[in-house]
């Protein structure tokens, strides 16, 4: 199963009313076709330009986003977002028209699980999909996500996908043992910045991995830093060397 989603420009009929060629057949289609393709999402139109966001069986999308790109009634289409997903943010499929997308609580699952890829947009991106999303707000609350939460791993990535496995792993080990502050976890500086570490904490909740939970008490914090400064387990070592990572 797979996501794509992207912003398009389209020709207007009236430039004063800006009111698009071919909106009432999209949503027709749209309405009739997608639910039988087992494809899930959202189509919006706001200010010349539709965001629509695809959700289903990997083919099926493929085959209608090609549709869409020889589309005339689609111009200057920016896929923003085209990746493998375990799980739908849309049970359904969804017509928001003028309103701001992310108002809708059937919306706010899906800015959740890319609000990292939301944040690293360019001053131009960022332009261009605020008709649509409230892209000032979602870098204020994606910094603050985990703020003041524990985190803990109740599995690990693959290893191999990830583009530095070293700290990755060195991060896994550290969320294994047992519940971990996020505000340690920064300060530490070990895995970059706040955004660099809520983006990896991001990608470990996309994969159901990560369980995040309310702080119990202070004396847990203590504890981990004493059990950091202990010498390295001989399980991990071992892993390393088999990842030649030692």
């Amino acid at each position: 199963m797979k996501c794509i989603a992207y912003v398009s420009r389209t020709p207007v009929s009236d430039l004063s009313m800006r009111m698009p060629t071919g909106l009432s057949d999209i949503i027709s289609v749209s309405r009739k076709h997608n639910p039988e393709l087992n494809i899930t999402g959202i189509i919006s139109y706001r200010q010349g330009q539709y965001l629509q966001v695809l959700e289903g069986p990997s083919t099926e999308v493929d085959r209608l986003m090609a549709k869409i790109g020889v589309d005339p009634r689609h111009q200057d289409i920016w896929v923003f977002l085209n990746k493998d997903v375990t799980k739908r943010s849309f049970q359904n499929w969804g017509v928001s028209v003028f309103d701001f997308v992310d108002q809708g609580i059937f919306f706010e699952t899906f800015i959740e699980d890319n609000r990292a890829i939301i944040n690293g947009f360019d001053e131009q991106q960022k332009s261009r999909i605020k008709p649509f999303i409230n892209v000032t707000e979602t870098d204020s609350v994606l910094e603050s996500r985990f703020e003041g939460k524990n985190l803990k791993l109740l599995a690990w990535p693959d290893l191999n996908n990830q583009s530095n496995p070293q700290m990755i792993m060195e991060l896994c080990i550290k969320l294994t043992k047992k519940p971990y502050p996020f505000d340690l976890l920064v300060r530490s500086g070990e895995f970059g910045t706040v955004e660099e570490v809520t983006k990896i904490l991001k990608d470990f909740e996309q994969l159901g991995i990560l369980n995040v939970t309310e702080p119990e008490a202070l004396e847990p914090v203590l504890e981990e830093q004493t059990i950091s400064e202990k010498k390295p387990n001989k399980f991990y070592g071992a892993i390393k060397k088999l990842l030649g990572m030692g």
